[in-house]
C-alpha cells in the first residue's frame, strides 16, 4: 500500500512539472490561469490525502510491530512453560522408567554329587546314648563326667555317606531405584530351594550350616519362601573433594570377593568373603580418596552390624527378663580399598565382632533334647535330663552366654597378566574367650568355650591363605583352579557361602577345586562344572565351640556328632542373569 501512494504522488509531481513546463495537453487549447489554479489546488488535495495515507499507513505498521513483539513475548512465556512442563513429565517419566527397568532376575539350577568320608561313635556308644534317650533317662554331673571319660576312651567308625544326585535351586530378584542424583535405593528378594524339599528345617548333624539361620537361609537350600536378603538405601555426598556415602539396612554380605573368581560373575557383597559371607544387618559410611592422595580407586568404608538380638523383640525366652545378662552380639570394623585400576586391586578389611554368643537363634531337628538343671545356682548344672525327639519336632535354638571376642583382618591382591587372572587372599583371626557356654549338649560334649574346651580360657589364633589362577579359552570360557588353607583355630563367619557341601573357606585343612565356565547365549546363562576335595586337618570347621581336634586323634566323644575326614563335591550348575 505504501509503495502504490508514494508513486502515485510522483505521477502528480510530474503532472504538474509538465503544466508548468507547457508540456501537458499537447496538441489541446491552452488552460486558462484561473483553470490552471483550480487544477493545481486539486492536486495538491490529492498530494496530501496521499500523505495522510501515508502516515496512517505507517501508523498501521507500527502498531503491527508491536503487536508482533507482543505476540512473541507471550509465545516465548508458552514456550518456556511448555519447556518446563516437558522437563517434569521428562523427570517422572524417567522415575518411572527407572523404577519399571532396574530390575534383575538371577536363577541358578545347580547338580551336586556329595561323597564324605565320615568318623562317628561306634555302634556300642550309639545304641547306649539312644537307650538313654529313649528311656528319659536323667543323671548328675557326675555321672556325666564318668560318660564323658568312657566315650574319650573309646575310638570312631568310619562311614562312607554318598548323596550322587542333590539338585537346588536359587531365585534372586533384584530391585533397584534412584529418585534423586543423592539418593539410591537396593533390594534383593531370594530363595534357595532344595528338589522335592520345602521343610526349611534341616535335621541336626553336627555342621553349621545343619541350623537354619538369619546368616545362612537364603544360601542354603531349604524351602520355597522368598524372604529379603538385602535391602538398603545410600545418601551421596561431597565433603570438599573427598566424596562420601552413607548406606543403612540390610547389608549385601554374600558373595563379596574374590568368590566371583571361580563363577565369572560380578562381586556379590562388600565385606571380604574370606573373612564375611554371612548375611547380617547393619550400616556403612565411605569416602572416596583418590582425588586427594592420588592413589588410583582408594577408598575407606567403615562398618556396623548386629549379629544377634537379645532385647525385647527378639523373640528369646531371656527376651523379657530382668536378670538376664546376655547381650547383643555386635561387630564394627572397616574395608579399605588399597589401591584399584583396570587390572590390580588391593583390599584390607577388619572386623572385630563383640559379644560373641555360643550360637543363633534359628530352627532345627535334633535327634534328641538334653535339659539341665543348677541345683545350686553356681552357672553349672547338677541334673540333666535326655529324651529322644521320636517325633522329630522342630526345636528353636538361643544362645545361652556370650563367650568371648573375635577379630578377623583379611588382605587380598587380585591380578591380571596377558590371558591370565590370579589372586592371594590372606586372612588371620583371633578369638579371645571370656565366658561359657550353657548349653547342656555343649556341657556334655565339652565344647563350652570360644575355641576352648571343659572350661579353658585361652586365647586362640588362626591362619588362613587362598589363591586362585585362572585363564582364558576361546568363546569367552574360562578354566581354572583355586586353593585355599586354614590352620587349627582358624575361623570366620563364612556360613552363608552357597556351597551345600559346606563353606569351604572355613575349612581347618585344605580344599582343592578346579572350575570351567562356559557363557551361552550372549552371556545371559551361565554354564559352570568343577570339582572339590575337602582334606580335613581337625574338626570343628566353622564352629566357633570348642577346641579343634586333630582328625588322627579323634575320640567317640569328639564323634557324638558325625565329624568329615575328608569330602568329594562335584558340581554342574546354569546360572541365567537378566
Amino acid at each position: 500500500m505504501i509503495k502504490r501512494y508514494t508513486m502515485i504522488g510522483l505521477a502528480g509531481a510530474v503532472l504538474s512539472a509538465q503544466v508548468f513546463t507547457g508540456t501537458a495537453f499537447a496538441g489541446q487549447t491552452a488552460l486558462s490561469q484561473e483553470e490552471l489554479i483550480n487544477e493545481i489546488n486539486m492536486l495538491k488535495n490529492i498530494v496530501l490525502d496521499l500523505n495522510e495515507r501515508l502516515a496512517g499507513a505507517e501508523e498501521m505498521l507500527q502498531m503491527s510491530l508491536e503487536m508482533k513483539e507482543q505476540q512473541d513475548a507471550q509465545v516465548a512465556d508458552v514456550v518456556e512453560v511448555v519447556d518446563e512442563l516437558d522437563e517434569r513429565l521428562g523427570d517422572a517419566e524417567k522415575h518411572t522408567a527407572l523404577d519399571r527397568v532396574t530390575m534383575g532376575v538371577e536363577l541358578q539350577t545347580q547338580l551336586n554329587s556329595i561323597h564324605m568320608d565320615v568318623a562317628t561313635m561306634p555302634a556300642a556308644s550309639q545304641i547306649m546314648i539312644g537307650q538313654m534317650a529313649v528311656a528319659g533317662s536323667q543323671f548328675s554331673s557326675a555321672e556325666m563326667a564318668q560318660i564323658q571319660q568312657m566315650m574319650k576312651q573309646q575310638g570312631t567308625e568310619k562311614q562312607s555317606i554318598d548323596n550322587d544326585a542333590l539338585f537346588t535351586s536359587r531365585i534372586r530378584l533384584d530391585l533397584k531405584a534412584k529418585p534423586a542424583n543423592s539418593l539410591s535405593f537396593v533390594g534383593r528378594l531370594s530363595a534357595a530351594k532344595v528338589f522335592g524339599d520345602s521343610t526349611g528345617v534341616k535335621w541336626y548333624n553336627g555342621g553349621p550350616n545343619a541350623v537354619t539361620m538369619d546368616g545362612n537361609i537364603h544360601s542354603n537350600g531349604s524351602d520355597s519362601a522368598l524372604r529379603v536378603e538385602r535391602a538398603f538405601f545410600t545418601y551421596f555426598g561431597d565433603m570438599g573433594d573427598v566424596p562420601y556415602h552413607f548406606s543403612l539396612g540390610r547389608r549385601p554380605a554374600l558373595g563379596g570377593a574374590p568368590a566371583e573368581f571361580s563363577t565369572s560373575s560380578m562381586v556379590g557383597g562388600s565385606p571380604m568373603a574370606h573373612g564375611i559371607n554371612w548375611q547380617f544387618d547393619g550400616a556403612s559410611l565411605g569416602f572416596g580418596l583418590a582425588d586427594i592422595t592420588g592413589i588410583p580407586g582408594a577408598n575407606f568404608k567403615l562398618c556396623w552390624g548386629v549379629g544377634f538380638e537379645s532385647g525385647v523383640g527378639s523373640g528369646n525366652s531371656y527376651s523379657m527378663s530382668y536378670n538376664s545378662d546376655i547381650d547383643d552380639m555386635q561387630f564394627g570394623g572397616w574395608i579399605a580399598n588399597l589401591y584399584q585400576d583396570e587390572n590390580t586391586t588391593i583390599t584390607n578389611m577388619y572386623a572385630h565382632a563383640a559379644n560373641v554368643t555360643d550360637g543363633f537363634s534359628g530352627l532345627v531337628v535334633t535327634p534328641f533334647t538334653l535339659n539341665g538343671q543348677d541345683l545350686n545356682g553356681d552357672g553349672q548344672y547338677d541334673q540333666f535330663q535326655m529324651n529322644a525327639n521320636d517325633g522329630a519336632y522342630i526345636s528353636r535354638t538361643e544362645p545361652t552366654a556370650n563367650i568371648g571376642s573375635i577379630d578377623i583382618v583379611t588382605l587380598l591382591a587380585q591380578s591380571k597378566f596377558a590371558q591370565v587372572d590370579f589372586f592371594v587372599d590372606l586372612a588371620m583371626s583371633h578369638a579371645r574367650p571370656s565366658g561359657l557356654s550353657a548349653n547342656p549338649t555343649m556341657q556334655l560334649l565339652g565344647t563350652d568355650a570360644l575355641l576352648n574346651s571343659n572350661g579353658e580360657q585361652n586365647d586362640r589364633t588362626g591362619y588362613s591363605i587362598w589363591a586362585g589362577v585362572k585363564t582364558e579359552l576361546p568363546w569367552q570360557a574360562s578354566i581354572g583352579f583355586e586353593y585355599n588353607w586354614g590352620s587349627e583355630y582358624w575361623i570366620g563367619f563364612t556360613g552363608g557361602e552357597d556351597n551345600p557341601a559346606g563353606s569351604k573357606l572355613a575349612t581347618r585343612g585344605s580344599v582343592y577345586e578346579v572350575f570351567y565356565n562356559h557363557p551361552m547365549v550372549e552371556n545371559k546363562l551361565t554354564l559352570s562344572i568343577g570339582a572339590q576335595y575337602y582334606d580335613y586337618d581337625y574338626s570343628g570347621s566353622g564352629n566357633p565351640m570348642g577346641a579343634p581336634v586333630k582328625i588322627g586323634e579323634l575320640s567317640a566323644l569328639d564323634a557324638f556328632l558325625p565329624v568329615t575326614e575328608s569330602m568329594w563335591n562335584y558340581y554342574m550348575n546354569l546360572v541365567y542373569r537378566w
